[in-house]
């Protein structure tokens, strides 16, 4: 692959930026994160003000995108609409809070969260224990849509939310198609958490979606507890509407936030899957490559490389750190081969530590997705060198992960 690769453009991306370049329309004014707030307020009628740590986020990823993003004029029409949206639906959730105070009293008990880096098996894991009827997860459309109830109570299935989420996830697949090969988006879930924490602007996700190495810095240092207690407030939110005996959560994000995470979520069952990092940096390059594909004039995949490898390496780095702070906070660790040989049995694992019942609802459910499961055709195809790195120097920079797992090639994670 060359390193500098012209993003595929759909039809309409292409004549939006021909007519836009023939009316003079190319050289777009840069976007303002002022101008953003406003047209926020404005589509969601709140009068509250955003958080300082949410505008500052906002502020920074504006700036890097105005600097390095090399965005066309599709895709700064739709950075705006994604960066509204999300703005929006901060606001409304704020407005709502403040109009529900029982709903942000409700506890959020004992959580079972994901961890891991991405492409080490935390999908797959994510998708077996959603399995479980007692387990509440994240639907698409619960978070890309909107975190509010509906005005009338409804089953999930009617929620008209449901319906928005079908058209945004098909025009995803119109713009880019590649993306069903590498992830697999669900409308009704399981669902990441990654969509709501973008609504505070501080996650790798937005880091690795578009060309910010300035904001990517940034992110280096930030303070992700006002993100977790928003995060936990849209749960809140949403347990309100369908209620959750447990939530089921997965993020790449969480790594980077374990402290912030654990004070938020202090009785939270944490489970980690290990893998060599190889795979998870080749992939999440893959990934971003596809997205920026969207907004972008141009891909530059080594520069693109080394934006992953070190987004990812400097979050497993926070979270090793936080691990070795709180020894108190017991974290299931399963190797990656170990859940991929015995899927039922690793589930049982986690069940079984956390004093959670594997009920036979659960285990039949589980039973029938395996089985469903191992018919899917696997197309994803990417290496390192698509994006100038080596195996190498991947576990190089991965280097203290691996030795405080075990991990290598040919080698199994620890399991304490």
């Amino acid at each position: 692959m060359p390193s500098n690769t012209p993003p595929q453009q759909s039809l309409l991306v292409r004549t939006w930026n021909l007519l836009s370049s023939t009316l003079g329309r190319s050289a777009s004014q840069p976007l303002s994160s002022a101008a953003l707030i406003a047209s926020a307020m404005e589509k969601s009628g709140s009068k509250v003000s955003l958080p300082a740590d949410a505008a500052t986020g906002l502020e920074h990823l504006v700036g890097a995108l105005n600097e390095s993003a090399d965005l066309h004029p599709f895709g700064r029409y739709y950075v705006s609409e994604l960066l509204v949206g999300l703005l929006s639906n901060h606001l409304k959730l704020l407005t709502y809070q403040a109009a529900h105070p029982e709903v942000i009293n409700a506890p959020v008990s004992r959580p079972l969260i994901i961890l891991g880096l991405p492409r080490s098996g935390t999908s797959f894991l994510f998708n077996l224990l959603a399995c479980d009827p007692e387990h509440r997860y994240l639907s698409n459309w619960e978070t890309t849509v909107s975190q509010m109830p509906p005005r009338q109570a409804t089953a999930r299935e009617h929620d008209p939310r449901r319906r928005t989420g079908r058209f945004l996830m098909a025009f995803q697949r119109y713009l880019a198609p590649q993306l069903e090969h590498i992830h697999e988006f669900y409308l009704d879930g399981p669902e990441e958490c990654t969509p709501i924490l973008m609504q505070s602007f501080a996650t790798q996700a937005l880091a690795g979606m578009f060309n910010v190495p300035g904001y990517s810095t940034w992110l280096d240092h930030v303070d992700h507890r006002p993100t977790y207690l928003h995060h936990r407030g849209a749960l809140q939110v949403l347990q309100a509407t369908y209620p959750a005996k447990r939530w089921l959560l997965k993020s790449p994000d969480h790594l980077a936030a374990l402290d912030c995470l654990l004070d938020t979520y202090p009785d939270a069952c944490l489970v980690h899957l290990h893998r060599d990092p190889v795979q998870s940096v080749a992939s999440w390059a893959s990934l971003n490559a596809a997205f920026r594909g969207i907004c972008a004039s141009r891909i530059d995949n080594t520069e693109l490389g080394q934006q992953v490898l070190q987004r990812l390496a400097t979050d497993m780095d926070a979270y090793l750190a936080a691990r070795r702070r709180r020894p108190e906070h017991g974290v299931l660790d399963i190797p990656y081969k170990r859940l991929i040989a015995d899927p039922m049995g690793s589930v049982s694992a986690i069940y079984g530590h956390f004093g959670l019942e594997f009920g036979g609802s659960a285990r039949s459910q589980l039973s029938d997705f395996l089985a469903k499961d191992r018919e899917k055709p696997r197309s994803h195809r990417y290496t390192p060198e698509d994006f100038g790195l080596s195996g190498e120097s991947i576990r190089e920079r991965f280097a203290d992960y691996m030795s405080t797992f075990d991990l290598g090639p040919g080698k199994p994670a620890s399991s304490g």
